[in-house]
């Protein structure tokens, strides 16, 4: 007797349409991923060209206002480190959508003082918005940046030395 050998045939196609469903679910996966990351988790540094758009602080949950923060670059030099722009401040109606009163300062980034780790943006009110010197300094005030993503700043408000907050900007991706 003698053995004869068959092959079988392949009748099993390979799922080519499967493979690139899958290799495109991949893809956009890896891209959801950096854009989460990009947005939310890689830190900045703390420049006028990142922190340069209307930012504003989370509304609590029955908050009838929202505080908003416009930080404008402004072109000039920059001298010794430190960066200037404008900044604007006000609040609006979360149900009416009508801003309130606003205030302009003129700010500028100073790096890290000697011991600290954040730099911080010092606010001073635009001329003509105060009376005499003494009002100007009342209004004036400190912002601490801990860390600046392209979404969120986290940052403490200093009005003086003895008032502070230590909040979060947000700002709209889209």
């Amino acid at each position: 007797m003698q053995t004869i050998k068959v092959k079988q045939k392949k009748t099993e196609k390979k799922d080519i349409g499967g493979m690139i469903i899958g290799l495109i679910f991949l893809a956009v996966l890896i891209a959801v991923g950096w854009f989460v990351a990009d947005n939310l988790i890689i830190s900045r540094e703390v420049t006028v060209e990142n922190i340069a758009k209307v930012w504003h602080i989370p509304k609590d949950v029955d908050g009838k206002e929202i505080e908003y923060w416009e930080f404008i670059d402004q072109p000039g030099e920059n001298v010794n480190g430190v960066y200037e722009g404008i900044a604007k401040t006000y609040k609006q109606n979360a149900s009416t959508n009508v801003n309130g009163e606003s205030t302009r300062y003129t700010f500028t980034i100073h790096p890290p003082a000697e011991g600290k780790t954040h730099p911080e943006l010092w606010l001073v009110p635009e001329p003509g918005s105060y009376k005499d010197k003494n009002e100007r300094d009342q209004k004036s005030m400190k912002i601490r940046i801990s860390r600046v993503t392209r979404a969120e700043m986290t940052v403490e408000l200093v009005y003086d030395r003895f008032t502070t907050k230590t909040t979060r900007f947000i700002t709209d991706l889209f």
